[in-house]
């Protein structure tokens, strides 16, 4: 692969019910393939804010010293149940083509200057970061959404880095423990582990950390990490008055009943960064379908929008000023909204800034 992996330490699994919509993956024990040669003369991104000025190029094996790093693994039953675990993988060289499924995995990627060590992306949500554009555009788009497993292997990738359930699913990349099988190396973020409690920035900084070890450029990593770290600190100082929390509400579609953030997901976290409160962090899970009345009896302040392909924020800005059922929630009364992409409400790079702008709306 990339990356030999010479060992495989699998902690006991967590059954618990499925909470995000992604399919089945296993723990996989891979064999050593020769790496091949990236793509020649790919152009050098703009680099993020605090990230050290290392060269884009792949490092040679010569510079690389093995490292191991654990993953996150997960498997979904007939059931629905999922059982989680994480593997330790003994990487011995960085992966040279790497797949990233999933645009906040895609964008981990670009942030760690490691276009160069790419042949493919797929599943993009929103326009890629305007600082990471071109390096984006130096990288094959094997699909809108998810390719194929026969598009994604006829890439001949060494490393492929998911990051939900679904990315690793019979019908999309296949088990990780498959893919090792073929001596192809997996990592699935670290979030996807965190049942039971709300995801948090510590679940990226952990892949951030991790992508940077297995591709050779750990002060990348920790320069990314000092830079989001550093933003989210100064944010959370901006709301740290006295009082009862404010009452928040993410709306991410639906008219009828609306499709809203829960518990453990990392909106909960972030929206708790900077004094507010999910009116829905006693839901489990990640993303639920509540009620309208059950909005209008939790009575929100403040309500997120997500701004989506599927479903933009001007359109849920009009359902919610056009229902007289919605006229007496505080937050439309006030017409208290703020809007974010959908992205910055996965565990990403984008978190940080999003922590920033929900500062703004609460301190308001």
């Amino acid at each position: 692969m990339f990356a030999k992996t010479l060992a495989l330490l699998v902690t006991p699994f967590i059954i618990a019910s499925a909470v995000v919509a992604c399919g089945p993956a296993s723990t996989p024990m891979a064999t050593p393939i020769e790496p091949t040669a990236p793509p020649a003369n790919t152009p050098k991104p703009l680099s993020a804010p605090g990230l050290a000025s290392e060269t884009t190029a792949p490092l040679a094996q010569s510079d690389f010293a093995p490292v191991t790093v654990e993953s996150c693994t997960s498997v979904q039953s007939e059931e629905g149940e999922v059982q989680t675990g994480t593997a330790s993988y003994v990487y011995t060289e960085p992966p040279s083509r790497a797949i990233a499924l999933n645009q906040h995995v895609t964008e981990v990627m670009l942030a760690l200057e490691l276009e160069a060590h790419m042949v493919g992306t797929a599943y993009i949500d929103d326009e890629i970061l305007p600082q990471y554009q071109s390096a984006y555009q130096s990288i094959p788009v094997l699909a809108e959404e998810y390719p194929s497993r026969e598009v994604i292997l006829a890439q001949d990738p060494d490393f492929i880095y998911g990051g939900f359930r679904s990315a690793f699913g019979d019908d999309v990349a296949g088990s990780q423990e498959e893919l090792n099988s073929l001596g192809i190396g997996t990592y699935l973020a670290s979030a996807i582990c965190n049942i039971g409690s709300p995801d948090t920035l510590e679940d990226v900084y952990a892949d951030i950390r991790a992508i940077g070890d297995i591709f050779g450029v750990p002060g990348r990593a920790d320069a990314l990490v000092n830079a989001m770290s550093g933003e989210v600190a100064v944010a959370a100082r901006q709301n740290n008055t006295p009082g009862d929390a404010l009452r928040v509400f993410m709306f991410d579609s639906g008219d009828d009943a609306p499709f809203t953030a829960t518990c453990c997901s990392m909106f909960t976290s972030m929206i708790e960064a900077v004094g507010g409160k999910n009116i829905f962090d006693d839901v489990d899970g990640r993303w639920k379908t509540v009620s309208w009345e059950e909005v209008i009896d939790r009575d929100p302040e403040l309500i997120v929008l997500t701004e989506a392909d599927w479903s933009t924020s001007q359109e849920k800005i009009d359902l919610l000023l056009g229902d007289p059922v919605l006229a007496d929630i505080t937050a439309v009364k006030e017409q208290r909204f703020v809007v974010l992409q959908f992205s910055s409400l996965v565990p990403g790079i984008r978190n940080a800034t999003a922590i920033a702008e929900l500062a703004a709306a609460v301190g308001q």
